[in-house]
C-alpha cells in the first residue's frame, strides 16, 4: 500500500437488505396468519396464553430485525471505512490502526435476553479494551469473510503508522 491510498470500506448490498427486509415480512405476515387460524382451533384454557406467546416472540425476534433493516435500506451502504491511518464505524467512530493490538470475527450469537447478536469485527486495542464493529446482519457470508481479510491485510500493512497532525 503507498502512501497515497485512498480510503477503502466494506459495504453492503441493497438487494441483500431487501430480500430480508421481504424475509421478515414473510415471517411476521404468517405469524399474523397462525394467530388469525387459532380462533379455529380449540384451545380450551391455553388460548390466551398462546396468543400472548406468540404476539411476544414476533415482537421480540422479528421486529427489531425488521426496523434495523429498514433503517439500513435506506442509508448509506458502507459499514466500515479505512485509510492508512485508521478504521472508521458506520456510527462515526475511528480507531488509529497503531491502536489495535488485534482483529476479530466474532460470528452469530445469541445474547442474555435470548435475542440475535449479529456478526462483527472486534478490534483489540492495545489497552486490552476492545472495540465491536457489527455488521447488523447486512453482509452475506463471502461478504463478511472478504472484509475480515481487508481489514487485517489493511491493519498489518498499516499499524505501525501514526496519524500525522
Amino acid at each position: 500500500m503507498s502512501d497515497q491510498q485512498s480510503m477503502e470500506s466494506i459495504k453492503f448490498s441493497r438487494s441483500v437488505v431487501l430480500g430480508r427486509v421481504i424475509g421478515t415480512i414473510i415471517i411476521m405476515i404468517l405469524g399474523s396468519i397462525m394467530i388469525w387460524d387459532l380462533k379455529n382451533i380449540p384451545f380450551g384454557w391455553f388460548r390466551p396464553i398462546f396468543y400472548v406467546f406468540i404476539f411476544a416472540s414476533s415482537i421480540w425476534y422479528v421486529f427489531p430485525a425488521f426496523y434495523k433493516l429498514t433503517f439500513f435500506l435506506f442509508s448509506s451502504t458502507t459499514l466500515i471505512s479505512f485509510d492508512q491511518y485508521c478504521v472508521t464505524a458506520k456510527n462515526g467512530r475511528s480507531i488509529p490502526w497503531s491502536d489495535i493490538k488485534r482483529i476479530e470475527v466474532i460470528g452469530d450469537k445469541i445474547n442474555n435476553l435470548a435475542q440475535p447478536v449479529p456478526r462483527l469485527y472486534r478490534f483489540t486495542l492495545l489497552d486490552r479494551s476492545h472495540v465491536d464493529m457489527s455488521t447488523y446482519h447486512l453482509l452475506t457470508n463471502q461478504q463478511f469473510t472478504d472484509g475480515a481479510k481487508k481489514l487485517r491485510t489493511a491493519w498489518s500493512h498499516n499499524k505501525h503508522r501514526k496519524i500525522e497532525n
